[in-house]
């Protein structure tokens, strides 16, 4: 394995890493029923972080897997919502990677995108092939899965950017 393929590897597993110890903090420190508005920006930052420093694939990979890390350290959002979190975190870091030179309008563009993303599976998608009950979907897009994506989202956006800009000369 080249030098470069090492160092792709050992950051993209180093940020995903980090993405799930964030996520644990929720399930570990008392942050109560609003956890999402520490551990959403925190989780989001990464996913922009891994995109901006590393590369798309990264942010791809860490994009995907998150919601599924999320299950497995404890979050309490229905697996068969996973999909849709997994496609809107990656609404989120393809619409930054592609305005990768103006990083303010990828992470406002890609955090509409994300929060259009999931809002809209609860609204139309999983409601249409029954995936969850028609009121569970509702509450869940009223509650966690709403408006709160687009916030937590355009917050990671503040944390990661100055992180991005520090690092981007550097490594």
């Amino acid at each position: 394995m080249n030098k470069d393929k090492l160092r792709y590897l050992t950051r993209t597993a180093m940020l995903l890493a980090l993405t799930i110890v964030f996520q644990s903090l929720g399930r570990f420190i008392p942050l109560g029923p609003n956890s999402m508005y520490v551990v959403g920006p925190l989780v989001n930052a990464c996913l922009l972080i891994s995109t901006g420093l590393v590369g798309i694939y990264s942010g791809t990979v860490i994009s995907i897997l998150a919601p599924f890390g999320a299950i497995l350290t404890g979050a309490t959002m229905p697996l068969p919502l996973a999909p849709f979190v997994a496609l809107g975190n990656f609404a989120l870091v393809l619409l930054f990677y592609v305005f990768r030179k103006k990083k303010v309008i990828g992470i406002v563009t890609g955090a509409i995108a994300k929060f259009l993303v999931i809002y809209g599976s609860l609204l139309t998608i999983i409601p249409y092939f029954k995936i969850l009950p028609s009121q569970q979907a509702s509450n869940l897009a009223s509650k966690a899965f709403g408006w709160p994506q687009l916030i937590t989202a355009l917050i990671g956006g503040i944390i990661a950017l100055p992180v991005i800009m520090r690092l981007e000369k550097r490594i």
